[in-house]
C-alpha cells in the first residue's frame, strides 16, 4: 500500500509539472526581469529622460534608441533564457523534448502575431520594442535547439526522443 501511494504521488507530481512547466517559466522570467526594469527606470531618471515625452527631434530619437532599445533587447533575452531554463527544469519526464519545443513554438508564434498586429498603431510601445518582443524569444529558442555543445533540450541521439 505504501508503494502504491508513492507511485500515485509521483504521478500526481508529474501531472502538476505538466500543467505548470510553462507558467513556472514565465514566473521565473518575470522575477528575474523586475530588477532590470528597476535599473532601466533609474537610468531614465538619472538622465532626466522620459520615454513618453520624446518628440520628433532626431537627436532625442537616437538617444532613446541607444538607451532604451539596447536595454530592451537584454531584458527580453534574459527573460526568455530564464523562462526556458526554468521550464525545462520543471518539465515532466514523460514529455518529450520535441513536444516541449512544439508547445513553446506555438506560444511564441502567437506572441509574435499579437505583437506584430499592433505595429501599425503602437499604443503601448515603440515599433522597435514591438519587434524585439516579437522575435527575440524565437531567436533564443532556436539558439537553444541548435546548441549541440550543451544539449540543453537533450536532443542528442543518445537520449532517443
Amino acid at each position: 500500500m505504501k508503494e502504491k501511494s508513492k507511485m500515485i504521488g509521483k504521478q500526481l507530481l508529474e501531472i502538476i509539472r505538466f500543467i505548470l512547466f510553462i507558467p513556472a517559466g514565465f514566473l521565473a522570467g518575470t522575477i528575474v526581469k523586475i530588477p532590470f526594469l528597476l535599473l532601466a527606470r533609474i537610468k531614465e531618471s538619472i538622465l532626466n529622460l522620459d520615454i513618453k515625452s520624446f518628440g520628433t527631434d532626431l537627436w532625442q530619437a537616437l538617444i532613446s534608441m541607444r538607451i532604451f532599445g539596447e536595454t530592451q533587447i537584454w531584458q527580453t533575452l534574459i527573460f526568455y533564457i530564464v523562462c526556458f531554463y526554468t521550464s525545462i527544469y520543471v518539465k515532466p519526464k514523460f514529455l518529450r523534448s520535441k513536444y516541449f519545443i512544439l508547445a513553446w513554438s506555438i506560444l511564441l508564434g502567437l506572441n509574435a502575431i499579437i505583437c506584430i498586429s499592433d505595429i501599425t498603431n503602437p499604443d503601448y510601445s515603440t515599433r522597435i520594442k514591438i519587434i524585439i518582443d516579437s522575435f527575440a524569444p524565437i531567436g533564443v529558442l532556436i539558439y537553444l535547439i541548435k546548441d549541440e555543445k550543451n544539449d540543453f533540450l537533450k536532443l542528442s541521439k543518445r537520449n532517443k526522443l
